[in-house]
């Protein structure tokens, strides 16, 4: 591997971002102002794992046992400055996420680089473009990293990317795609970028109005009404009829007290007995 060593002896620690046994990351810049990350390993496994699926042309030196890569340092802002100020909607997302698994899959950095680096706080977005700062967390590097882990690992900050900051999408808004995405990274689906690719980019432009979400529930009690309405009308029909035969038990009962009670009043006299007056009629 040529080892290019008159980019190193140039540059000018800006800051020193993770640290750990088995090494630690800085931003630095060179005199004109071009940023780089670079990254100091020295656990002899992480070095191995590191050089095996590295690009050739990136920049690398040995010294003193410590292996340091020069990797680029994307300019842009934060995704928190993104959502805050440009309050993008679903599409400008998911484009902002294609084009983050488009640079992740040819750029040709290993697996243990992209997992360990996958975190919200390493996103930077330019334009329309969204890109993966490389500042890996190195305390939880335990080699043996493969593509799938980092494909889970990514699969995870995409999700944080499509539904930060969004109080407004009710739960019963979400999008199925979205719905779907989410489900698959919480059950640990995804092993390959294709697969993730293709989910990210089925995510619809805009979420679903709430018309179409009570769409299914229209298709379905419309169904359930087509199935069994017949026996729905017989059963109200029963009703109603028993209804109207209790009504009229019960209007032909009050009747008959009410006549009663007519025949009883109008009756003042009983033989030589004066009701209203008395026994002796007086």
């Amino acid at each position: 591997r040529n080892m290019r060593r008159v980019p190193f002896d140039r540059l000018h620690t800006v800051c020193l971002t993770y640290e750990s046994r088995a090494g630690h990351t800085e931003v630095c810049r060179e005199p004109d102002g071009t940023r780089w990350i670079r990254l100091c390993i020295r656990s002899d496994a992480c070095q191995r794992e590191l050089l095996s699926g590295l690009d050739e042309s990136v920049p690398v030196r040995l010294e003193s046992g410590v292996l340091e890569v020069l990797l680029p340092c994307h300019e842009g802002i934060s995704l928190r400055q993104w959502l805050y100020e440009q309050k993008p909607d679903l599409s400008r997302r998911r484009d902002a996420c294609l084009s983050l698994l488009e640079q992740l899959v040819e750029g040709n950095v290993p697996p243990c680089l992209i997992a360990l680096s996958a975190n919200t706080e390493n996103l930077t977005l330019t334009g329309r473009s969204m890109f993966l700062q490389y500042l890996p967390e190195l305390r939880q590097w335990e080699p043996g990293i493969d593509e799938a882990q980092a494909v889970r690992a990514v699969a995870a900050v995409i999700c944080e990317v499509l539904s930060e900051k969004a109080a407004p999408w009710q739960s019963k808004r979400i999008p199925e795609e979205l719905s779907l995405l989410n489900l698959r990274r919480q059950e640990q689906d995804y092993t390959s970028w294709s697969q993730l690719q293709r989910d990210v980019a089925a995510v619809p432009d805009t979420l679903p109005g709430r018309s179409s979400v009570l769409r299914p529930y229209i298709r379905r009690v419309r169904g359930w009404l087509c199935r069994y309405g017949k026996y729905l009308l017989r059963v109200l029909a029963a009703l109603l009829l028993t209804a109207a035969l209790l009504s009229l038990i019960s209007a032909y009962r009050r009747y008959a007290r009410e006549k009663n009670e007519i025949v009883w009043q109008g009756m003042p006299q009983v033989g030589d007995q004066d009701l209203r007056n008395g026994e002796d009629g007086e």
